[in-house]
């Protein structure tokens, strides 16, 4: 590659906040396709949201076995499902259903403590959160008691501390104020608690939030990413989004920029460190992923941004000084690919080895209309093995005109599993429906990505 393709590939990376994307600087590139992971059909019964949200982790290693969980939708109702792979045979567990969901959008967050009991939690769409506890370590086969807490709650993501304190957060709706995220905790033992409300919308009615917490190596430092997403109404979904980063030293009890500023809580678009601004309002529509921290302590996170028919999906890796770097995935895409949507849901891991993983969602554009779920949808993977200098691209579900693979869910290291070499990926096979209350029978696939 040529001194100045080199310089346009450098100037890429160190984007600005809410910088443009890398189209147009494709007529040269090069991608390696990597093959990709034969998908298990872990069921047919899956919802219309069998695998989402990508912020919600649904995969955890530890032995020799690794556990999956999702979202079925058979004629009885919701049900939370899990299955276990034995890595040294490569055999699947029966399904062991967990517990009911609300609707489609009660789907599981699975985490694992310092002795491997698994905790999940799940069920609500702006009700109380279910959770439970694996009556043996490393065994999915059955649970303890289901206990119930907090109110009108949505979208876990699940973690584990050093101390095995669970740390959640959730999406809280109101009646009479704006929608926030509250932060829960769990000490050993003891019951589940309120510690605080995170982040907050500045507008009142409909807001999401899309947040992903990670821990540091440190198992003390907390980052956070999100997506604020308000103003919503008949005209518009979403008319302001905003993607942000906020990190804790101390555990979630006190939170500051990058550059260590401090941002007050519960944390806004005006007190958070912004990466991007969009929105309907904008012409500029903007997704978050799920976010991971590499085993030198440094997070990375991943975004999707939309707009005038194109898209990029956009790693980004903080410096300390409040700048950060950047890369276009897009720029890696194989020639045939490049012209659709690429996309989250998504999500980042850093895996045992400290190799870059990421998963996403790519389609092809359809003038005027949605592609939310709809046929041509399909999963990819983009795997670093030279600290994100370069990526190789693979296609992980099967190309298929007639069915949307789609809402992929990557193993991400949750607090004391650790991410292996080949990471696994959950999506799903199947449209959304039209309601949240519909009963489909959507695929649910686990692929692992080599």
């Amino acid at each position: 590659m040529g001194g100045r393709r080199l310089a346009r590939r450098e100037a890429l990376r160190r984007l600005g906040a809410g910088a443009g994307l890398g189209w147009g600087w494709g007529s040269g590139r090069t991608a390696v396709a990597a093959d990709p992971g034969r998908s298990f059909l872990l069921s047919r019964q899956g919802c219309g949201r069998a695998t989402g949200y990508a912020e919600s982790n649904k995969i955890v290693t530890w032995g020799h076995r690794t556990h999956v969980a999702w979202l079925d939708s058979p004629p009885q109702g919701f049900r939370v499902r899990v299955r276990s792979r034995d890595r040294h045979t490569g055999e699947w567990s029966p399904t062991v259903t967990v517990g009911d969901a609300f609707d489609n959008h009660g789907g599981p967050a699975l985490t694992v403590d310092s002795a491997g009991y698994l905790h999940i939690v799940y069920f609500p769409h702006h009700h109380p959160m279910c959770y439970r506890r694996s009556r043996r370590p490393g065994d999915a086969s059955e649970w303890e008691e289901e206990l119930r807490f907090g109110g009108r709650l949505t979208y876990p993501t699940l973690v584990c501390g050093a101390d095995d304190t669970l740390v959640l957060s959730a999406r809280r709706s109101f009646t009479d104020r704006p929608w926030e995220v509250e932060l829960w905790e769990r000490p050993p033992g003891a019951r589940w608690q309120r510690r605080s409300a995170l982040l907050r919308s500045r507008h009142p009615g409909y807001s999401h939030f899309q947040e992903s917490l990670a821990w540091g190596p440190d198992h003390r430092t907390l980052h956070l990413f999100c997506r604020f997403h308000e103003r919503s109404d008949s005209r518009a979904y979403g008319r302001l989004q905003t993607v942000a980063y906020l990190v804790s030293p101390d555990g979630g009890r006190t939170w500051t920029r990058s550059d260590g500023s401090s941002a007050s809580l519960p944390a806004t678009p005006d007190s958070t460190e912004v990466l991007a601004r969009g929105g309907v309002d904008h012409n500029r529509l903007l997704r978050a992923g799920a976010l991971s921290v590499d085993p030198d302590g440094r997070p990375g996170v991943v975004y999707s941004t939309e707009e005038g028919g194109r898209s990029g999906l956009i790693l980004a890796r903080p410096n300390g000084d409040g700048s950060w770097d950047r890369t276009d995935l897009s720029w890696f895409l194989p020639a045939k690919f490049r012209g659709r949507l690429l996309l989250a849901p998504a999500g980042v891991t850093f895996t045992s080895g400290g190799e870059t993983v990421v998963s996403a969602q790519i389609e092809p554009p359809v003038d005027g209309a949605s592609t939310w779920g709809g046929p041509g949808n399909e999963v990819a993977a983009f795997r670093s093995r030279d600290g994100g200098r370069s990526f190789t691209f693979s296609l992980v579900s099967r190309l298929d005109g007639n069915r949307a693979h789609w809402l992929p869910n990557l193993e991400r290291a949750t607090g004391h599993n650790r991410v292996p070499e080949k990471p696994g990926l959950l999506y799903t096979g199947g449209g959304p429906g039209a309601k949240n209350t519909d009963l489909l029978s959507n695929q649910v696939f686990f692929s692992t990505l080599l």
